[in-house]
């Protein structure tokens, strides 16, 4: 089955032609077989007839001397059944239809005035390049038949590409949509952070993986640094661990207490990592009074507002803690300590690493097991071994925009992948995150084209002109077919 599809806007007859403003929607013809079918919408609303008037509307296919008439669409405001008038019979017979295609009697208020007329009719090969006009012939009284016959001329017929189907591969998508080129990255610097909240007994400062929750702790720092001892990828540049305490005791006491737990937790660290002595440091930040108000802010406890303001006043880390004491009563002190003060001691690790450049083999690799080593150069040339629309080019792309989320290139890209896989819904969604930028603007045009909306997709491609000129004008050049479609 092949479809054509004719560009027809709204055409109105002259006021002269006595039957007022006519209008129909564009044609579609489809042809199965042997059979074309003609489809479009008709609206006789502005058709005033007298008890003496009648007007027949008659469709016609035309190709140069070629046509094809169909059952006509009357409106008559005569009563009773309506009998086909002399030239409307001999029409009839030559193209094989009995009665009109319906009749509408003008003087009925409650008439109905939109026709949906479907006609099937044996197909000839003349009628791939016909024009649709429809002609208008009216009677004024039951004697005398007028040659009033007004032609009503389409826009230039031509074949309309149906738009591409969701979740098929968009062959034409392929020259249309944008891939960037992102920028080079000839040194490929990481840094990854942890907090862990590494438990002590009581006034010890030794590390031991397994006293309470220890172990698990030290589980979210292995995660990271695992996977960079995998063979020669990683070139460790900075390894910083600093020690946190609670303000409950003395200044001097949790500064040496916090240092000499970062101390011991970065030699058991040593012990199990092959990275040299010199990026390994440690450092203590004392008692986090910081992180405590930040916490009595959010969370805004009954006692907050007194904490804060004592914590406000005085400077003086030791006299701030006495005071909170006796300002909040030993009761309600205690129950900030236990609510807050465990999450204040703490060792956060920030790890920071060079990687060199990899083969497209440890790349194709890297990019399911550790894509954060790999820059999008390597991603993208991962994704040039698959043919565009297949699963394997679609995840690479989506992976490098998970793995940069708040890259432009990766969104862009990754929206353009979708596209040609037939998921327009995903590709919108990375799109919307960098829809302000001018470089997602061709995409956007394109996803509008694909939901129907040509003006819209028009707009989008002549802004991206100005970054991406010879593609923008050429999906504009698209557009062209699609330009006198129903507007979603």
């Amino acid at each position: 089955m092949r479809k054509l599809a004719y560009i027809l806007s709204f055409v109105m007859l002259p006021l002269a032609a006595m039957a007022g403003d006519i209008k129909y929607t564009r044609p579609v013809l489809t042809l199965k077989n042997d059979t074309l079918t003609v489809e479009f919408s008709m609206s006789v609303e502005e058709v005033r007839v007298n008890s003496e008037q009648t007007y027949a509307f008659t469709p016609v296919l035309r190709e140069g001397k070629n046509y094809y008439a169909m059952p006509p669409v009357v409106v008559t405001g005569k009563n009773g059944d309506y009998k086909m008038r002399r030239q409307e019979r001999k029409m009839a017979r030559r193209f094989g239809f009995d009665n009109p295609y319906t009749v509408i009697h003008g003087r009925q208020e409650n008439r109905e005035d939109v026709v949906r007329y479907q006609a099937s009719i044996p197909y000839q090969a003349w009628m791939d390049h016909a024009s649709m006009i429809l002609l208008q012939e009216g009677k004024e009284c039951c004697e005398v038949d007028l040659l009033d016959i007004t032609v009503i001329e389409p826009d230039v017929a031509v074949e309309t590409p149906a738009l591409p189907t969701e979740f098929e591969v968009c062959d034409p998508c392929k020259e249309m949509v944008s891939f960037l080129t992102p920028k080079e990255e000839p040194l490929k610097v990481r840094s990854e952070q942890s907090t862990l909240f590494i438990e002590f007994p009581v006034g010890k400062t030794v590390f031991d993986a397994d006293y309470k929750n220890n172990r698990s702790e030290l589980q979210k720092l292995k995660e990271i640094l695992d996977p960079l001892e995998d063979g020669d990828l990683v070139t460790f540049k900075s390894i910083n661990v600093c020690g946190y305490s609670s303000p409950d005791g003395s200044v001097r006491t949790n500064d040496r207490v916090a240092k000499q737990r970062a101390e011991s937790f970065a030699l058991n660290l040593k012990g199990g990592y092959n990275f040299p002595q010199e990026v390994l440091h440690v450092t203590s930040a004392g008692e986090d009074w910081e992180t405590l108000v930040k916490m009595l802010e959010e969370d805004k406890p009954a006692y907050a507002e007194k904490a804060l303001a004592v914590i406000q006043k005085y400077e003086n880390l030791d006299v701030r803690e006495a005071r909170l004491k006796s300002t909040l009563g030993m009761t309600t002190y205690r129950t900030m300590m236990n609510q807050y003060y465990p999450r204040l001691r703490r060792l956060s690790v920030s790890v920071d690493y060079e990687v060199r450049e990899v083969l497209n083999s440890e790349a194709a690799r890297l990019i399911y097991t550790n894509p954060k080593l790999l820059s999008l150069q390597e991603m993208y040339r991962v994704a040039a071994m698959y043919q565009p629309g297949t699963k394997e080019y679609k995840e690479v792309y989506e992976i490098a925009a998970n793995t940069y989320p708040e890259d432009v290139t990766a969104n862009v890209n990754a929206a353009s992948a979708n596209i040609i896989s037939g998921d327009f819904k995903k590709a919108a969604s990375y799109m919307d995150k960098v829809k302000d930028d001018s470089r997602a603007f061709n995409n956007l045009g394109v996803l509008a084209w694909l939901s129907g909306n040509t003006e819209a997709a028009k707009e989008w491609f002549q802004k991206a002109a100005s970054v991406e000129p010879e593609k923008a004008n050429a999906n504009l050049e698209k557009m062209v077919p699609y330009e006198n479609a129903v507007q979603k």
